[in-house]
């Protein structure tokens, strides 16, 4: 049985668990303000009987890559940590295509189901969107809806904003280095 090590850290847009398996990280979500609640969800996710050890290093590491050396990277957040999202066939094709969504930028629900070649599937693309347990690696905060709203995230809409925004931010001040 594969163990799950989990950890806290704390970001540029509050705590974050970060859990891991033998494969890479499996879940990734925002605190808020319940711990207990985000460790239940990662608990129905895996299987209460999944052994799991607590090391806060381990998420602290994550939490340098992704919000401090992010741009430094040659393909910024998205593929250079190993992930192991658990979901279904569907599910694991739209986290796919989230994650070639450059960085600083944005598409729409309709944009990704015509990637996936799926053009009338749009509410099941955003249905396994909002299911998406790896926050920011699997950037589903770049999805917007077709008429420039941002659209439901899991964290809240506020998280959803201030992440656009820092990328946005971190992407013009990049552009103006080279």
């Amino acid at each position: 049985m594969d163990t799950i090590v989990y950890g806290f850290a704390d970001s540029p847009f509050g705590s974050i668990i970060v859990a891991r398996n033998h494969e890479g990280v499996c879940d990734l979500q925002f605190l808020g303000f319940d711990r207990h609640r985000v460790i239940h969800e990662l608990g129905t996710r895996w299987g209460i009987y999944t052994p799991t050890t607590q090391n806060d290093d381990m998420a602290q590491q994550v939490e340098r890559l992704l919000f401090e050396s992010a741009l430094s990277l040659p393909n910024p957040i998205s593929t250079a940590i190993p992930l192991c999202p658990k979901g279904t066939a569907f599910q694991l094709q739209v986290w796919g295509a989230l994650r070639d969504i450059p960085f600083g930028t944005t598409v729409t629900y309709q944009d990704i189901a015509d990637r996936l070649g799926r053009p009338k599937a749009v509410r099941s693309v955003a249905t396994a969107i909002g299911e998406n347990p790896i926050a920011v690696l699997i950037p589903c905060h770049r999805v917007i809806r077709k008429d420039g709203t941002l659209g439901g995230y899991h964290w809240g809409e506020n998280i959803k904003q201030q992440l656009l925004d820092w990328e946005k931010r971190e992407r013009e001040a990049l552009t103006e280095r080279k």
